[in-house]
């Protein structure tokens, strides 16, 4: 699916890359609408947990620990194309939405756990840091100066040093 995207990729493709057939495929899921919601539900589900299970507590160093490991799950994509058509259908499709959706949601209260009540609200402040996490991602994904995880943990770490100046984020 990242490699082709949601609308070309085909359940033969999957079928090969699995080391299935393609009618256990289709025994399975039906067809690939289903397959593709599946899999962002098990998504989901995995972010749920790391949230549920995080031994990062509150404060900016445990924020700034969080930060690095989740931006650093994305080291070793490479062509991360296939993430933005995968977006996409996220944005068309209203179940997709809701699951994308949920996931920001978890990323946003995460983040705000973890912030001091001053000088900002943590609601506001995480929704600026999430804010540049997504930027940079996108910027990343079109400037390929670096690798797109150094890059975020760059901007992240910018962010976090202009709303909180007293404290060093290394």
């Amino acid at each position: 699916m990242l490699r082709k995207g949601p609308s070309e990729f085909t359940l033969s493709d999957v079928a090969t890359a699995v080391g299935l057939s393609r009618a256990a495929l289709i025994q399975r899921f039906t067809d690939k609408a289903t397959l593709h919601r599946r899999v962002m539900e098990r998504t989901t589900q995995e972010v749920r947990d790391y949230f549920a299970t995080a031994a990062f507590g509150p404060g900016l160093d445990p924020l700034w620990a969080m930060l690095r490991d989740l931006i650093s799950g994305m080291e070793g994509d490479d062509d991360m194309s296939g993430y933005l058509l995968l977006f996409w259908s996220d944005i068309q499709d209203p179940g997709l939405t809701a699951l994308a959706r949920e996931r920001n949601d978890l990323v946003h209260a995460a983040i705000a756990a973890r912030l001091p009540p001053t000088p900002h609200p943590p609601e506001t402040a995480a929704r600026i840091i999430q804010a540049v996490i997504q930027g940079a991602c996108m910027l990343g994904l079109v400037s390929h100066r670096e690798s797109l995880a150094a890059f975020m943990t760059e901007q992240t770490r910018r962010i976090l040093q202009v709303l909180y100046p007293d404290h060093a984020f290394t």
